[in-house]
Formats: C-alpha cells, sequence, structure tokens
C-alpha cells in the first residue's frame, strides 16, 4: 500500500483515478476516501477537493443504483475531517467535526436511503415477529419504529467507523511518506479531553429531548471513545513493550467477549480522559 501511495501523490490525474477505480469496486471505497484524506493532509483543501470530485462519480453512481449512500458519506466525512485535521492538527477537533456529520446523516438517513431501510425492515419482519412470539409480546408498530431507530444508528456509526478507520490509513500513508515513525507516535497520544467528555455526555441527555433518535446519539458518541480507547491500549502496550501478542490479545478478546471488553475500553478511555493516567505509566528503562 506504500507504494501506491506514493503513486497517487505523484499527480493529481493519479491520485483522481486510483480514488474513482476504488471507489467503483464494490466494498473498496474506504481505499478510495484514503487517497481523498492523504492528499488532503499533504496538499490542502483545494487539491483534495478536486479528487473527491472525481471519487464521488462513481459513489454517486452506487447510490442511484443501489440506494447506498455510503461511499459518498464515508468520502465527504474523510474530506471534512482531513481538512480539519491539517489545519488543527487536533484529533478531537477532528473527532467532533466527523460525528456532527454523521448525526446529521443518522437524521436524514430515512429520506438518503428509504428503499434500503425498507428492505431490510421486511427482511427482518418475520425474525422479530417470531421473537416477540417466543418472548410473549405483541409484535407492534412500537417494536418496529424501536428496531428503524437502531438500523439507522448503526449505519450511521458504521460509516463514521469507516470514515475514521480511511483517515487513519491516510495519516499512516503520509507519515511513512513524509515521517517515518510520526504516526505510531500520534495514534498513540490520541485522547479525549475530559472537556469533551462532558460534552459528549451532554450531548447524549440533551439530544433525544429534541426528538432526535437516542440509539443514533449514543452510537455516534461511541465511536471516538473507542478510537481513543483503543489508542490507549496500543499506547500502554508500547511504552510498557509488552509485544504485538498483547495486542492481538485485546483483539481477540474483543470479539470473543464482544460486548464485555469493548465497554471495558471505552470506560478506560473515559477515566484517562479525566486523569491522563497513560501518561504516568513508565516504560521498563524508566524505572
Amino acid at each position: 500500500m506504500h507504494d501506491l501511495a506514493k503513486l497517487a501523490m505523484r499527480g493529481p490525474w493519479q491520485a483522481a483515478i486510483m480514488a474513482s477505480v476504488s471507489v467503483m469496486i464494490p466494498m473498496m471505497f474506504w481505499f478510495g476516501a484514503a487517497i481523498v484524506g492523504l492528499v488532503t493532509l499533504r496538499l490542502g483543501l483545494s487539491r483534495g477537493l478536486s479528487v473527491f470530485i472525481w471519487a464521488s462519480i462513481p459513489a454517486l453512481a452506487w447510490w442511484s443504483a443501489m440506494q447506498d449512500p455510503g461511499a459518498l458519506v464515508v468520502l465527504i466525512s474523510v474530506l471534512s475531517m482531513a481538512a480539519v485535521l491539517r489545519t488543527t492538527v487536533s484529533w478531537q477537533a477532528t473527532l467532533a467535526v466527523g460525528g456532527v456529520i454523521s448525526l446529521l446523516v443518522g437524521i436524514v438517513a430515512p429520506v438518503l436511503m428509504p428503499e434500503l431501510i425498507d428492505t431490510l425492515m421486511s427482511l427482518t419482519e418475520e425474525f422479530f415477529k417470531r421473537l416477540a412470539e417466543e418472548s410473549q409480546q405483541e409484535f407492534d408498530e412500537q417494536i418496529q419504529e424501536s428496531f428503524k431507530m437502531l438500523l439507522v444508528a448503526s449505519f450511521a456509526s458504521s460509516f463514521f467507523g469507516m470514515a475514521v478507520m480511511s483517515l487513519f490509513l491516510a495519516r499512516h500513508w503520509q507519515a511513512g511518506l513524509y515521517n517515518p515513525g510520526g504516526w505510531r507516535e500520534e495514534f498513540h497520544q490520541i485522547r479525549l479531553s475530559s472537556r469533551m467528555v462532558f460534552g459528549l455526555i451532554l450531548l447524549i441527555v440533551i439530544v433525544p429531548m429534541m426528538g432526535i433518535n437516542p440509539a443514533l446519539v449514543f452510537a455516534v458518541a461511541a465511536v471516538p471513545i473507542m478510537v481513543c480507547g483503543f489508542a490507549l491500549v496500543h499506547g500502554v502496550i508500547a511504552k510498557r513493550k509488552l509485544g504485538g501478542q498483547w495486542l492481538f490479545g485485546v483483539y481477540f478478546s474483543a470479539i470473543l467477549l464482544f460486548p464485555t471488553v469493548l465497554m471495558l475500553i471505552a470506560l478506560l478511555a473515559l477515566i484517562d480522559s479525566l486523569v491522563d493516567f497513560r501518561a504516568r505509566i513508565q516504560s521498563p528503562e524508566d524505572r
């Protein structure tokens, strides 16, 4: 991938062609979004926007043909977050912008992809009817509406998560090309400030009072918390020089014991935002 990133940075046409072709390929839009992010991070918003325009053409085609705006949403999120990161050099501001975009996407999702949502609702209707019968409950409109809210929340949070991963890849490429080793150190330092944590808590409490899907708010707020949680895990393991087997163990446990381990990682991220115990951990050489 390093060679592909180098090729994309040779000129605007190379980047535009690579990004648009990647978006054309099913489930490869994240790669095209990463190219958009790389160009934006390195050369600025105007150059990134030119690549984005070419990549958005196949994304619009996917939306029109499949009623799936995911590629376009991720492209827009990555372009916006990369521009903010380049300007502010702040991951908190970057994640905040991504969160706002994801909330807006979740709010307008019934308009963006009504046919896709209705199709998924109809496919799962029989399953929920049986589930309701087994639990001796009546399958009514309230259960349907609750599932629809969860479905929209999952779409918004998954788009947000994919956009963050694409931006991570772009930042990794940028560091590999122009600042070797810089991304590893930067990623290990990503954390939430106490102010942002309180802001997220207020968001979760207040926004649903405005009639906005509470599941959507919670799912979107969970993304930056989880990002900082895994950054914390990587940072602590690297600082203590524990080795890659510890990372493998964490990720394997996260899959095996889902969602318990993820909740623990999120809790650690929230605690770290208040007391910054990451900075107090000493490496073996410092002892």
